[in-house]
């Protein structure tokens, strides 16, 4: 009697929490603390246990230096300019923070060089390769201007899906505007002209922007989605010195353009090749330039997207010059490479052969390391399975030559730094050969395989010139040691960055583009040439990949709409 009676009282209080558990859900509570009822399933609708998917871990840099990366070992002078004065200290009243990759750019699409504030992907989304080929679907014919022409170094396509209410206050053509999920391809180039494509055929989406500047670089789209294009030109014109610009993509318009003629620049060459960071949260533009300026500009952006207006008050909110101990050794200052950022903490390489890691709160260096020679290697940044990051960067060979500058043989290294220090975990060195202005070594960004995939745990890279003059490698690193997993010697040596293309199990293929026009297509495993295409010229562009539609630009005026199936 007595067990019955305990019996009797568990089922009931296994009755009052049952019910309890279903007055909450009917309440649209979640007695495990979420709001998701989806989330409280541990079945699924055949009874078989489902694991719900794990939020992925969140890390954070705190960047700090060591003796061996110490600022006064390196930097010889670091200057700070806010509010247009020279300032012993500095402290941003909003700090600047940026969050992982995934979430940089708001739409669908490539916002920045190289996907986005890591520098980590050039591709978006997925795409069906079963054939392992590549096929040209379309070319468009681009013009000359100031001796230049085509699309340069780095001179990377953007890509975005806008929404339709965007679409609806932009000067796009009616079919444009229209066409149900379109992707516009917009092409900065070295005729001083914006074109503006549809991804799928080519076919012009609005009148192209005729900006009078050689584009080399390849700019950004605002991450918020806003309708804006950042770009830099790179070569002055009829006494015109390069500058910056901000603008307006529903009527073309100019928000803010800036010389890069700066009284504070110890460097006469005013070009802005590196592709700028936006901070949403702060609505702030990072800029580095080639004269040694590092640039952050307060743009005070005022966007109503249901009026369709749009402006723009810039202010240079404070911007740092520097010399470093290569300076002295006859290293020119600069940035030719674009930025990675990654929380507060900025990175990137400079013409003098130095990597920086700055705290852009305060403006100043935290730590500094020697990469030997003049770097225009965007660097690309990724974080391991127990939060510890890592920067990949390598130099192109031209103050260390053995006939002088930009003439005769050296040695290069790929370096992997960890970013909290700015030490150097491996580097892997490399005898190349250079000419001058046209430079051998690594011009090219890598490629960082994406996790879950065939190319997880490798970081690819071109070399430029190596063996020989006329020739070059592409060469896949196991990121923890440096070991080479593969490489594949090139005819024709290439600036140009690789990039892979996915399918949704994991599969991966990597592509190339070289300096005679060929476009080949990758085993993610070996390197073995798997497809070919020829784009008539040098392909010293790099290119994007929306999941199986590839853009890539040349030199000799092409630009090429490539299927890879």
């Amino acid at each position: 009697m007595k067990k019955f009676k305990i019996r009797l009282v568990m089922c009931c209080v296994a009755l009052l929490l049952v019910g309890c558990t279903m007055f909450l859900v009917c309440c649209g509570k979640n007695p495990l603390g979420t709001n998701s009822s989806s989330e409280m399933a541990s079945v699924n609708s055949s009874g078989e246990p489902v694991t719900p998917p794990q939020p992925k871990p969140t890390y954070t840099m705190s960047a700090t230096s060591v003796d061996s990366t110490h600022p006064d070992k390196w930097v010889k002078r670091w200057q700070i300019i806010a509010n247009g004065e020279m300032v012993d200290s500095f402290n941003r009243s909003e700090s600047i923070s940026f969050g992982s990759p995934e979430d940089y750019f708001k739409l669908e699409g490539i916002a920045t060089f190289r996907g986005n504030n890591y520098r980590s992907d050039a591709t978006y989304g997925v795409g069906n390769v079963q054939n392992k080929t590549l096929t040209k679907v379309w070319e468009k014919s681009v013009g000359y201007m100031n001796g230049w022409g085509g699309s340069g170094w780095t001179g990377q396509p953007l890509l975005v899906r806008w929404d339709k209410e965007t679409k609806s206050i932009m000067n796009m053509y009616d079919s444009a505007k229209q066409k149900d999920g379109l992707v516009e391809v917009i092409y900065a180039t070295l005729d001083g002209n914006i074109y503006f494509y549809d991804l799928d055929t080519g076919a012009r989406t609005r009148n192209p922007l005729d900006i009078g500047m050689n584009f080399k670089g390849a700019g950004a789209i605002d991450p918020r989605g806003y309708p804006i294009l950042y770009v830099g030109s790179g070569i002055a014109i009829d006494g015109k010195q390069p500058r910056m610009y901000a603008i307006s993509l529903i009527d073309g318009s100019i928000l803010y353009e800036r010389s890069g003629k700066d009284s504070y620049a110890q460097r006469a060459w005013y070009a802005f090749d590196s592709s700028p960071l936006v901070d949403a949260e702060t609505d702030t533009l990072i800029w580095p330039g080639e004269s040694g300026i590092l640039y952050t500009i307060k743009l005070n952006t005022q966007y109503d997207k249901s009026a369709g207006t749009l402006t723009m008050n810039p202010k240079e909110t404070a911007k740092i010059r520097y010399k470093t101990v290569n300076t002295d050794k006859g290293y020119r200052v600069g940035f030719e490479a674009s930025c990675v950022i990654v929380d507060r903490y900025l990175y990137i390489s400079d013409n003098g052969g130095m990597f920086f890691c700055i705290d852009l709160d305060t403006m100043e260096v935290v730590w500094a390391q020697d990469t030997k020679d003049d770097s225009n290697s965007t660097p690309v940044f990724e974080w391991d399975d127990n939060g510890n990051g890592y920067i990949y960067t390598a130099p192109s060979l031209r103050k260390t030559a053995s006939e002088g500058e930009g003439k005769g043989s050296g040695e290069i290294c790929i370096y992997k730094l960890n970013a909290k220090t700015g030490e150097i975990v491996w580097k892997v060195p490399y005898t190349v050969k250079t000419y001058p202005d046209i430079s051998g070594g690594v011009q090219s960004s890598p490629l960082l395989g994406r996790k879950g995939t065939d190319l997880e745990g490798l970081i690819i890279y071109t070399i430029a010139r190596c063996p020989n003059m006329s020739d070059g490698k592409m060469v896949a690193f196991d990121t923890k040691t440096g070991a080479v997993v593969w490489e594949y010697t090139m005819k024709n040596y290439t600036w140009s960055s690789p990039v892979a293309v996915y399918n949704a199990d994991g599969t991966a293929y990597v592509v190339s583009c070289d300096s005679a026009g060929n476009v080949r297509l990758h085993d993610s495993k070996t390197g073995a040439e798997l497809s070919k295409v020829n784009v008539g010229s040098n392909c010293e562009a790099s290119p994007v990949i929306f999941e199986d539609r590839m853009i890539i630009g040349t030199r000799a005026s092409g630009i090429h709409g490539i299927k890879i199936s």
